[in-house]
């Protein structure tokens, strides 16, 4: 089998030319990809290969100059740049037949699948993929934390000696640090730390059809969020503290089912192209860690309120 380490670069378009294009799809498109690079690696983690292509985007063609001055692509060479259709093809011969993509973080593989989408472009082959960041996390003992690319090279003391944000450069860098890694152990153990969950859904996905959530308060009112069955028996579960609210709009809640035991719910919100909310909805039994994390960080935010409403607040002026 052969590893291919992936990175993309993407073109963002400006609020409301984005919105009109996802209404006219009636499909999510948060960004058009403008590049693709790939590093082939054999079972021993030697380089063998890599692949460079430069994308025309179809729907955002106006290049946002944000994306130009990070990844130093022109409009010129988007503008004669191979459709996202032949690049496709062209790619997937690439990769062949036995391999798994290496990604760092978890952003490219669901870009590309959006692309792949409105462009009717079958995306099944790309499932095969793990987030070398994770594999990163758990093997140098900071599971805590997501690393970005750079810390990684510069804790195995790799040296960037080619310019970041282009998709071949950082394929081949995210290829370096795979080298460093256990790769295969990391495959075999992915499940455990990626997490075995007993539902996984996704609810008010405007994308796939469903209404959305107008807000976050409708989401989190609904009875299969706030009065969860149990997976295994189908019996309500019983809420048990309070919910926990954390960074990048993540809800985690506490169940009980008398019957199967206790279990966490987990809610990772994302806006719909129109707006609206959707949530990637997970449920999995609570571990005694799971649990002393859960409680950790309901105790941390419980202390944050009360510092807020402690606080001071300054002289009030008399007229």
């Amino acid at each position: 089998m052969f590893y291919i380490t992936l990175d993309l670069e993407w073109n963002q378009a400006y609020a409301q030319k984005a919105l009109a294009v996802q209404r006219q799809l009636s499909s999510r498109l948060r960004g058009e990809v403008i590049q693709i690079g790939a590093v082939k690696l054999d079972k021993s983690l030697r380089i063998c290969g890599s692949y460079q292509i430069i994308v025309k985007p179809k729907y955002f063609k106006k290049l946002h100059k944000h994306v130009s001055e990070l990844t130093g692509i022109t409009q010129e060479q988007m503008d004669v740049g191979t459709p996202l259709t032949v690049a496709a093809e062209s790619f997937r011969k690439w990769c062949g037949e036995d391999f798994a993509f290496l990604t760092w973080g978890p952003d490219d593989i669901p870009m590309l699948k959006e692309n792949f989408n409105v462009n009717d472009i079958d995306y099944g082959w790309l499932d095969h993929t793990y987030d070398l960041q994770k594999i990163f996390a758990r093997q140098t003992s900071d599971e805590s934390k997501q690393r970005s690319l750079e810390f990684a090279m510069e804790h195995f003391e790799i040296p960037m000696n080619l310019p970041a944000h282009d998709a071949l450069n950082d394929a081949y860098f995210t290829a370096l640090v795979a080298q460093k890694l256990n790769v295969e152990e990391g495959i075999k153990t992915y499940n455990d730390f990626r997490g075995e969950f007993l539902e996984s859904t996704v609810i008010g996905d405007a994308d796939a059809g469903d209404d959305g959530y107008v807000t976050i308060g409708e989401m989190l009112d609904d009875e299969i969020v706030k009065s969860p069955k149990c997976p295994i028996c189908k019996c309500v579960m019983q809420t048990e503290d309070r919910v926990l609210h954390s960074k990048g709009q993540k809800y985690t809640f506490h169940f009980n089912c008398k019957k199967d035991g206790d279990m966490l719910l987990v809610l990772r919100l994302r806006r719909n192209f129109n707006e609206t909310w959707r949530a990637k909805r997970t449920i999995a039994f609570a571990t005694e860690a799971s649990l002393e994390e859960f409680r950790r960080g309901i105790e941390r935010t419980a202390v944050k309120r009360k510092m807020r409403q402690r606080k001071p607040r300054g002289p009030r002026l008399v007229r």
